[in-house]
């Protein structure tokens, strides 16, 4: 049976162990399915396709979570594709321009996806994803992102229906029209 004084200092050091531990655990990343550096070149690559101009892009609209949240729950099979795809996009920026994609300049990011849309980039990195396929996938997914309703993850304060001049939020057979 423990002493008042004996149960006081080994709770105070389970405490600190306690604490110590708690401070070295490692951040959690905000993605279910991507790495954090899986998401900075599909943050990227999305920017190539919805840019952000006087209109917010498709960072600031959130698509990546939209994606990530997608894909982790309604296409589970695509996960590989999108891990292929990414690890097939970085092998190739590593090896033409000694950089990962996302650090790419603009005018050389642009390039990539202009040959990955013609499929002219060399077939050495893209052995189980073609580059077109890849990019179908990215384009349909972040037009998604950044057009459907917010509460799928992405377009995020409304986006999309702010740049379009939109009425927000709509709800599909709650809209009224007159008939004048």
């Amino acid at each position: 049976m423990l002493n008042r004084r004996q149960f006081i200092q080994r709770s105070a050091v389970c405490s600190s162990l306690f604490l110590v531990g708690c401070r070295r655990m490692p951040q959690q990343s905000p993605y279910r399915i991507f790495s954090p550096e899986e998401a900075g070149c599909l943050i990227a690559l999305c920017e190539q396709i919805i840019p952000a101009d006087d209109a917010p892009g498709a960072t600031e609209a959130g698509v990546i979570y939209y994606i990530d949240a997608t894909v982790a729950r309604y296409f589970p099979d695509t996960k590989d594709r999108y891990h292929n795809g990414i690890a097939s996009l970085q092998a190739h920026c590593q090896a033409a321009h000694g950089q990962s994609f996302e650090a790419l300049s603009p005018t050389l990011r642009t390039e990539v996806v202009e040959r990955m849309e013609t499929g002219s980039l060399p077939p050495e990195h893209w052995e189980t994803i073609s580059p077109q396929a890849f990019l179908t996938m990215v384009i349909r997914h972040t037009m998604q992102g950044f057009y459907g309703p917010p509460r799928h993850g992405g377009n995020r304060n409304y986006a999309s229906y702010r740049m379009l001049k939109l009425d927000f939020p709509l709800v599909v057979g709650q809209n009224r029209y007159s008939h004048g």
